[in-house]
């Protein structure tokens, strides 16, 4: 779905549809994931969210391969009542909602960056642009608050391959 798109759906949404929401930084993950995992930090900000709500029923769209895995990691932030399920931004109308919400936000931080340092694609690791930029080394400093550290698409382009070095 293109970002005009999901600005339109995401403007009717809002008119019978509210939302909370949790933004974690490139920075504060970076600290964070020096004490869990990325999949422990993304469990505990959804326990934290599911415990502002006010009950009701939640179902997420399983992160885990293993619903059991899943549900073992929020048990350990005190989250016990939900459903997950893979595909469930597909089956469930609200998921899918969530899921724009989030989408919408993420572009937005996008845009902000781009407008403070510039083009660098659109931060998904199979965007070249993204990946060229990375490998600015000048650029990628300029943007380094705003870089998870532990990010398997930064270990592949700081790994140079053989075929990059030329013989002189």
């Amino acid at each position: 779905m293109t970002p005009a798109k999901r600005k339109e759906i995401f403007g009717k949404i809002k008119g019978f549809c509210s939302f909370r929401t949790v933004e974690l930084s490139a920075e504060k993950l970076n600290v964070m994931m020096g004490r869990m995992s990325l999949n422990d930090i993304e469990a505990n900000a959804m326990a934290a969210l599911m415990k502002k709500s006010k009950g009701g029923d939640v179902m997420i769209d399983l992160p885990d391969r293993y619903e059991w895995t899943f549900r073992k990691r929020m048990e350990k932030f005190k989250a016990r009542k939900f459903e997950a399920q893979h595909k469930a931004d597909e089956n469930y109308p609200i998921v899918s909602a969530a899921s724009i919400c989030a989408k919408i936000m993420r572009d937005a931080k996008v845009e902000e960056l781009r407008n403070k340092y510039g083009d660098f694609g659109s931060g998904y690791p199979s965007d070249e642009k993204t990946r060229n930029a990375l490998r600015d080394v000048e650029f990628a400093n300029s943007l380094e608050k705003n870089i998870r550290k532990k990010w398997k698409t930064l270990e592949s382009i700081k790994q140079r391959r053989l075929s990059e070095f030329t013989q002189q």
